[in-house]
């Protein structure tokens, strides 16, 4: 009975095993070839954060039909972000492993193109580093890239695109949320149109800081671990000198002399570290902020000698007076009445022989009334005051102005018609 039960089952999976055996051999006979390749990095684009965005290309002779190919990728790509397209040929199934296997269906004999893309995070670093040097009225600005390839490989003969001016906390949803391949290939053909001379600019948000994408001009070798400095870009621009003084904070000074060097380039100045240099003498280390193409970037050299500031309470007299007063429920009672009234110099003396832009902050009290002011402020808020002043060589300035504070106080107070009874 056993024997019977067993030939009964054998004979009912045999033709399935067989037909599954049948499928799966012609399913191997449809496929062409298997083929691994590595293609050579052709560009590689570095973010603030670092990520890395790389691209491989390479061609070669495929006949017409099913193929499967095994892609070589590096460790350190992100393997959700692989991406392979080829020219001709349109993708059936994605296996993935240590290395994808892609199975393509190739629509032509001949010379395909093939294009992988992937996503490699931490994997490189770069920052902008500046050489400005002043002159009287202009500033030579040179900044180089500072890169570090951490990778996992060396790259050679790549080329090399940088991306500034995407904030921090904004990139890492950016990153994870990277366009399709083929939305970066579009986007980046668009800007190779246009890199030189006036490289492009797309704004993702309008309170985004503007994405830019430097690219390098020519191949570059990036070793693994190693930094580099490549030529970014130089350019002579004009410059604005001035003196800012905060007399609510420093009394005595001193004065802080600033430049604002106008960006008159086709692209940004990124956010970096700059060594500021006089006469060819090294100065001091300063920080560029990001700023973008037309518009200014502060540059803070320092407290100076060139200013002597000084800031004096010239006069002050506090008054005091009761007053009767009588409300309308019939009460009378008495009040005091203090008023103050303060009166402050600020003193300026200019040691140059040119003349000299000054910026003068100071603040009042919120409750407190101008009385009189001279010369005239440039910007008057609820507690604050300002000047713009320019001063002729040697010249002395003195600027002068008197607030008031009102308060008031009940002293006394009875009704009337209890007074009457009495």
């Amino acid at each position: 009975m056993k024997i019977l039960i067993a030939i009964l089952m054998l004979s009912l999976c045999l033709p399935a095993a067989l037909a599954q055996s049948s499928n799966s051999n012609m399913n191997q006979e449809s496929i062409e070839a298997t083929t691994a390749i590595t293609l050579p990095v052709d560009s590689v684009t570095i973010y603030p954060d670092g990520l890395v965005s790389a691209r491989r290309m390479g061609a070669m002779e495929v006949t017409e039909g099913r193929h499967e190919f095994v892609v070589t990728v590096p460790e350190s790509a992100s393997k959700d972000s692989v991406q392979l397209s080829v020219s001709n040929a349109t993708v059936e199934r994605v296996v993935y492993g240590g290395n994808p296997t892609y199975t393509l269906n190739i629509s032509s004999t001949g010379v395909q193109k093939f294009l992988l893309s992937y996503l490699m995070y931490d994997a490189a670093t770069w920052e902008p580093r500046y050489a400005i040097h002043l002159d009287n009225d202009t500033l030579l600005i040179s900044a180089s890239a500072i890169i570090e390839n951490r990778g996992g490989e060396d790259l050679k003969n790549v080329r090399l695109k940088l991306v500034a001016g995407l904030p921090q906390a904004v990139f890492s949803g950016y990153a994870m949320a990277a366009p399709a391949p083929e939305a970066n290939y579009a986007m980046e053909a668009a800007m190779d149109k246009s890199i030189a001379p006036a490289a492009p600019r797309i704004s993702f948000n309008s309170h985004l800081e503007t994405l830019f994408i430097f690219e390098l001009q020519g191949r570059k070798d990036l070793e693994m671990n190693k930094e580099i400095g490549l030529p970014l870009f130089e350019g002579l621009v004009p410059l604005e000198r001035t003196y800012v003084w905060d007399a609510s904070t420093y009394e005595e000074g001193p004065a802080i002399e600033e430049i604002r060097a106008n960006n008159t380039m086709h692209l940004p100045w990124p956010t970096g570290r700059a060594q500021l240099y006089r006469d060819g003498e090294y100065v001091s280390t300063v920080e560029i902020p990001y700023t973008p193409n037309g518009t200014n970037a502060s540059l803070n050299l320092g407290s100076s000698a060139d200013l002597k500031v000084e800031k004096k309470l010239k006069d002050y007299n506090l008054s005091e007076q009761i007053r009767g007063v009588k409300s309308s429920d019939n009460a009378t009672g008495s009040i005091k009445v203090t008023t103050e009234n303060s009166t402050y110099q600020l003193e300026v003396e200019s040691n140059l022989d040119r003349a000299a832009a000054l910026e003068i902050s100071d603040i009042r009290p919120k409750e407190a009334r101008i009385v009189s002011i001279s010369p005239k402020p440039s910007d008057v808020t609820a507690t604050g005051l300002k000047w713009n002043l320019v001063l002729k060589p040697r010249e002395k300035v003195t600027v002068e102005y008197t607030y008031q504070i009102v308060n008031t106080e009940t002293v006394r107070s009875m009704d009337l018609t209890k007074q009457q009874q009495y």
